[in-house]
């Protein structure tokens, strides 16, 4: 499984590289913080209820070409979502950690 620290991620995005960070947490949650130019695609209830090929089907638009990394509260979800994107061949990763490592990595 392929995660990626809060530093190396965001020195990635402040060099430009062509990431695309995919935030799976409720929209309320996206809301009240994310990190910038994220895309919300709130499934994280979908998985945690078992609902595993619907919340996937809802990430069929990310694109194929780019490397995505998948954002939840403590990095568990987003863990277990990049881990099943891999399954089906994307370059996919999740941010170790989650959104609480990214917000304490900037203090």
């Amino acid at each position: 499984m392929t995660t990626i620290d809060p530093e190396t991620l965001r020195t990635k995005l402040e060099n430009g590289e062509d990431i695309c960070v995919v935030d799976i947490r409720s929209e309320e949650d996206y809301e009240e913080n994310h990190i910038e130019n994220s895309e919300n695609h709130p499934i994280r209830e979908a998985l945690l209820s078992g609902n595993v090929e619907e919340a996937l089907a809802e990430l069929d638009d990310l694109p194929a070409d780019k490397k995505l990394v998948m954002v939840c509260d403590a990095g568990v979800a987003s863990t277990e979502t990049a881990r099943k994107l891999q399954d089906q061949g994307m370059n996919a990763s999740a941010l170790d950690g989650g959104l609480n490592a990214w917000e304490q990595s900037q203090k």
